[in-house]
């Protein structure tokens, strides 16, 4: 059962971790937000704006649709690709400060239905293939973990949070 020591520790995590990337995406030069570190990677503005609708697609649509039906399917299918990145290009004229702003607003929107939620509803499940089966608390865990990868990312160090499928595969 969630405990609301759960609930305090997931939103101080959302919290420390956005406080991270803001911080590092705000201290990096201009020159260097277009810029990736090494060939195949995204650029720090792609970075943020990945982020951004990675947030958005798993509250809207797996973490409302976990709580919300019973053992939903999640898996990657046209509803979920279409969200997940828009061209990194498209990132590299948006402005550092607006892609911070969405940040912010993004997290905003992730705590009210963390807020909304109960207890019970942060236990419910959705079958992802993926990742395999989450529950709702395991999905919004992952935000933090998500933006912490990417701290490293940006700083040009090796990465702490390494995502792993269900099939043992890193991303």
């Amino acid at each position: 059962m969630i405990s609301s020591k759960d609930r305090r520790e997931l939103v101080e995590k959302l919290a420390e971790a956005r406080k991270a990337l803001v911080n590092g995406a705000a201290a990096l030069p201009p020159v260097r937000l277009t810029e990736a570190w090494k060939e195949g990677d995204r650029s720090p503005l792609a970075m943020l704006l990945h982020i951004i609708t990675t947030e958005r697609m798993y509250r809207d649509q797996w973490g409302k649709r976990a709580r919300d039906e019973e053992t939903p399917d999640l898996a990657q299918n046209s509803a979920v690709t279409q969200v997940i990145d828009p061209s990194f290009a498209e990132a590299n004229r948006m402005t550092v400060q607006a892609l911070l702003r969405d940040l912010r607003d993004e997290r905003e929107k992730t705590l009210a239905f963390f807020a909304e939620t109960t207890d019970g509803e942060l236990e419910r499940v959705g079958r992802n293939s993926l990742f395999g089966d989450l529950t709702l608390i395991q999905y919004l865990k992952s935000l933090y973990r998500h933006d912490l990868m990417h701290v490293d990312e940006m700083a040009g160090q090796e990465v702490r949070y390494k995502v792993t499928t269900k099939d043992g595969r890193r991303l």
